[in-house]
């Protein structure tokens, strides 16, 4: 990659100019989850996971954010991307940008909202407001470990095109794995589980 200059949240564009510097951000990743996982707790929950029901891979979204901070050098980039627990509307439209635009809309390597519509179930409906997303929240147990998901879920067989084939096996070493349950996905089932738990689960 050439060098990256980064003032503001929208320069993170020209870190992606093209699908090979999205294979290197993707295989950085990768590199970064193997490392991570060596020599781990067999409880241990990594911060990508395999979804067999969406055919996708839930990449935290802050440890991705990480990574592009520590791939491109640029420490800042955390300040301005990072999900914080009190929230922060400006973090929020940079990763909406980031997750829905770029890896979304123009690169198709993310599937998290919908393009289409059923208006059979709104039939009393003049306007529907569809409210987009960059993350869905996932809860993922490990025996009695259980983690916190702010999942990015990238498309399984758009990762396999982009990337290094040695590298999409090992990601699948780590990342596919039958103990890992997901127990909980969207805020509503989230809002359940910690109700019934009566605790909170940390984040990945």
């Amino acid at each position: 990659m050439a060098k990256f200059e980064y003032n503001t949240p929208m320069d993170i564009g020209s870190a992606f100019k093209t699908q090979s510097e999205v294979g290197e951000f993707i295989e950085y990743i990768i590199e970064k989850l193997v490392i991570l996982s060596d020599g781990k707790e067999d409880d241990f929950i990594p911060p990508v996971v395999y979804s067999v029901q969406g055919r996708a891979f839930n990449i935290d979204y802050n440890f991705m954010i990480n990574c592009i901070s520590e791939w491109l050098g640029k420490p800042n980039i955390i300040g301005d991307f990072e999900l914080k627990k009190l929230g922060n509307p400006e973090n929020i439209k940079s990763g909406m940008f980031l997750v829905s635009g770029i890896l979304e809309e123009y690169y198709e390597m993310v599937r998290i909202n919908n393009s289409r519509v059923n208006l059979a179930k709104y039939k009393s409906s003049k306007s529907i407001d569809m409210k987009r997303r960059f993350y869905n929240v996932v809860v993922i147990q490990n025996d009695e470990n259980v983690r916190r998901f702010s999942a990015v879920p990238f498309n399984e067989s758009a990762i396999k095109k982009t990337i290094n084939t040695d590298l999409f096996l090992q990601l699948e070493t780590v990342a596919k794995n039958d103990n890992f349950k997901q127990i909980a996905f969207g805020i509503g089932q989230y809002n359940t589980y910690v109700s019934e738990a009566n605790s909170t689960p940390e984040s990945v």
